[in-house]
């Protein structure tokens, strides 16, 4: 399998695997599957597309940036389809470069994006002036939303969500109630197993008997079993199957078929 992990966001920040990346430029797709799928293309060390949610190009390198929950992959064949990247790869990463140095500022009073912030009902007195980027997100703060869900409503940046929360923080305006479980409790939903019998079974028609070997391969590949297989990751998991299938239309009759049960077990909940 060419999709190789190479970092896991919990324990490293990105920009620490994909500086090395440009500095060799290499050539190939970054993954990053967690709660949000990104995707980040190298073109002999420069960056030429990236994609999240809904976001491309350099508004989409920002989003990434502040990405602090995954796993990180590096597949070498992956290439993109458009370039979207219009910043030079250079100024990309001094940009990025400056952003962490904001964030180490910014992590000692909101150390991730599951943290939750409540209002501090003694404020110690005094009046204070209350900001127009502060309100929102202090309306917000109310011990049900962790920083992540605030920065969605108001739809603004993970960044710049933390650095307002920071900076009233440093007021006493906030003050940090928890790391929230919520996302974690979605990234462990699981993908019914009559969801990779299907899959067995479409590969089979496309492989063969060595069908069997490639699925197991591929599910241990995600560091992940049949039971524990989470559906955040499905996705990446079919592309990843199909990119085994030489054959252009065996590949694209596969993966048609998959998408199919992959719909279905999405049905059945």
């Amino acid at each position: 399998m060419s999709r190789e992990l190479i970092g896991d966001l919990s324990k490293v920040r990105l920009l620490e695997l994909v500086k090395p990346l440009a500095d060799e430029k290499k050539s190939g797709m970054v993954v990053i599957e967690g709660a949000s799928v990104a995707e980040l293309y190298f073109e002999g060390g420069n960056i030429v597309h990236v994609n999240i949610d809904t976001l491309s190009g350099d508004e989409a390198v920002y989003a990434v940036m502040d990405l602090d929950n995954g796993r990180v992959r590096f597949d070498w064949r992956g290439s993109p389809e458009k370039r979207t990247v219009t910043m030079a790869t250079e100024q990309l990463m001094a940009n990025w470069i400056q952003r962490e140095k904001e964030w180490r500022n910014i992590k000692a009073e909101v150390p991730s994006s599951e943290a939750v912030f409540s209002i501090v009902a003694d404020g110690g007195g005094g009046d204070r002036t209350i900001l127009e980027r502060q309100w929102g997100v202090l309306a917000l703060c109310n011990e049900m939303r962790n920083v992540s869900e605030i920065a969605d409503q108001l739809g603004r940046s993970i960044f710049d969500v933390s650095q307002t929360i920071c900076e009233m923080v440093g007021l006493g305006l906030l003050k940090l109630s928890k790391i929230s479980e919520l996302p974690r409790k979605r990234l462990k939903e699981t993908i019914d197993e009559t969801f990779f019998v299907a899959v067995e079974t479409e590969l089979k028609r496309v492989l063969g008997p060595i069908a069997r070997i490639i699925l197991n391969d591929t599910i241990t590949a995600y560091e992940e079993s049949r039971e524990t297989f989470p559906k955040n990751q499905v996705e990446n998991f079919i592309r990843s199957l199909c990119d085994q299938v030489d054959d252009d239309d065996k590949r694209e009759r596969f993966g048609k078929a998959v998408y199919v049960a992959w719909l279905t077990a999405l049905e059945k909940g």
